[in-house]
């Protein structure tokens, strides 16, 4: 199953296991995360994977900056084994209307944030004229 993680995924494996790559796909596949520098007990991270597999996942993508300082970073989580194929355009639609965000439609659908991006650019504002109506 790891040949088939898609790179993200496989640097989580690494890092901190299988089945918290597996974990962080099923919860968060399709959408934009930050992993912080150094996890904490009310992290979304540490509460899905557990304070041991957090802390190397954070080792894992924990960035310096040139003053020295400890950074973290977005991740754009791919959906990997757990995620569903499709969802339909209407539901997309639906949830971008009640104001939710890209990463709160992906999760909810299981989709990528990027596929509700793309759809999100199709909807189109009814304010707006049709360059094509006559």
């Amino acid at each position: 199953m790891a040949d088939a993680l898609p790179p993200v995924l496989n640097e989580i494996r690494e890092a901190a296991g299988l089945p918290a790559a597996l974990e962080i796909a099923h919860r968060f596949g399709g959408s934009r995360v930050f992993i912080p520098s150094y996890p904490s007990a009310d992290n979304w991270l540490q509460e899905t994977v557990g304070e041991s597999a957090a802390k190397k996942i954070c080792d894992h993508y924990r960035i310096i900056n040139a003053g020295g300082r400890a950074m973290g970073i977005y991740l754009e989580i791919p959906l990997g084994p757990t995620g569903q194929q499709a969802s339909t355009h209407a539901r997309v639609q639906q949830y971008l209307q009640e104001g939710l965000s890209a990463d709160e439609v992906a999760r909810r659908l299981g989709i990528h944030r990027r596929t509700v991006l793309r759809q999100a650019v199709r909807i189109r504002d009814p304010r707006q004229a049709d360059l094509f109506e006559f």
